[in-house]
């Protein structure tokens, strides 16, 4: 049972208003779920089998069923979404609440911090390879080690996902001190099971083996909704052989990394990463180290996919979650607690893109004068909304005609 007075801290209750207003002002527009469904995300929620066995596939089969039955898709996926983004922040607000407040707010605030998640939530909402998080927090939490609920989830992630194979190192230091955990039955699961399926999802069956059909089956699903983005626009685009996402991939990365940036601007926030990490771990070099060694398949991403914010935030949490589930000391927590502030200034001037095409700049020096402007009108955006529902009444905006 959680104990919702540890989350009665100051910074945290500033955190948790900070979220609930920028939530309220992500759904707050007459037209949201129109603009949530025109996403890159909303459509690959829609990729099935309908065109043959295919990579992440299992929830759009599942929803294309449930349609059968006039179970509207789009509260499927806002719903899911919406679980999926408050078990990640509460569990990790809880995880910070016993920490000191120079930690909490590191956690918080820091360039790739929660904040960057709450920041960004038109790009990470309902973003699939969140479920991997949700799937190290569920499994962090448990004392013991249950092996036919680890395979189940695995299978789902895999078959939703496929980026488990890149991630088995951490995953694999999260379970090994549970009580039950068997590594014979894990490493057997994962060479026999888990790894070659998620192998041929990458290769043989990354492709639909009938695109036209698999495209027909979403326009079916999407043939009442008035879309502006058509003809499986997006994700689905991938798993089309002709569309030669292989190629595609490295032209953008080729072309992204200096298209409103430069490279060196990027390593900058490479580095500032690794310090965050080390702050994160509280020093503890060589727990950070054995973490950036098992993380190391996951790099592949940053040659391969251009959401570079994304990844880097991944990484991020992925071994905030695995320190603070672990048994490991710290070390010099007092030095550390005054490292805490340095991020937490430097993300008023560090911006970090959640890809490399956002035309965002990453180091954006600006005046006192300036940054205060901003300040005010952030927090005015933040509050109009529910100003103006007190002051004129609110139609929600999760309706649909």
């Amino acid at each position: 049972m959680l104990n919702i007075k540890k989350l009665i801290k100051v910074d945290i209750l500033f955190f948790l208003g900070l979220f609930v207003f920028n939530f309220f002002s992500y759904i707050y527009i007459p037209d949201f779920f129109y603009k949530f469904i025109n996403g890159w995300t909303f459509n690959e929620w829609l990729i099935n089998y309908q065109g043959g066995f295919v990579r992440r596939g299992l929830l759009g089969e599942l929803i294309f069923n449930l349609n059968k039955i006039n179970i509207d898709h789009r509260f499927i996926i806002f719903f899911l979404g919406l679980g999926s983004l408050f078990h990640i922040t509460l569990n990790i607000l809880f995880l910070i609440a016993d920490k000191n407040i120079f930690y909490r707010v590191f956690i918080l605030f820091n360039p790739f911090g929660l904040f960057y998640l709450v920041q960004n939530l038109e790009f990470f909402f309902a973003r699939r390879d969140l479920f991997y998080l949700n799937f190290l927090i569920y499994f962090g939490k448990k004392k013991a080690f249950n092996h036919t609920l680890f395979l189940l989830f695995s299978i789902f992630l895999v078959l939703n996902y496929g980026i488990y194979i890149f991630l088995i190192g951490p995953i694999y230091f999260l379970l090994k001190d549970k009580r039950n955990f068997d590594i014979k039955k894990f490493l057997y699961s994962f060479i026999l099971l888990i790894a070659p399926l998620n192998i041929l999802l990458l290769t043989i069956f990354s492709n639909a083996r009938n695109f036209e059909t698999l495209c027909s089956s979403i326009n079916f699903l999407n043939k009442d909704i008035p879309l502006q983005e058509k003809n499986c626009w997006g994700a689905p685009n991938w798993v089309d052989s002709s569309y030669e996402p292989t190629t595609r991939a490295f032209e953008e990365i080729a072309q992204g990394i200096n298209y409103f940036n430069s490279f060196s601007t990027w390593l900058i926030v490479f580095i500032f990463l690794i310090l965050c990490i080390f702050i994160t771990t509280e020093n503890n070099k060589k727990f950070t180290l054995k973490q950036i060694i098992y993380l190391s398949p996951y790099f592949f991403f940053f040659f391969f996919a251009q959401d570079w914010g994304r990844w880097i935030f991944l990484i991020f949490f992925i071994i905030f979650l695995n320190y603070s589930y672990s048994n490991v000391p710290s070390q010099d927590k007092v030095k550390i607690s005054y490292l805490c502030l340095a991020p937490i200034l430097l993300n008023i001037f560090l911006n970090v893109p959640t890809h490399l095409f956002q035309d965002i700049l990453i180091l954006d020096i600006r005046s006192i004068d300036f940054i205060l402007s901003s300040l005010f009108t952030y927090f005015y955006n933040l509050i109009i909304g529910p100003y103006i529902i007190i002051r004129y009444g609110y139609n929600p905006p999760i309706i649909l005609q």
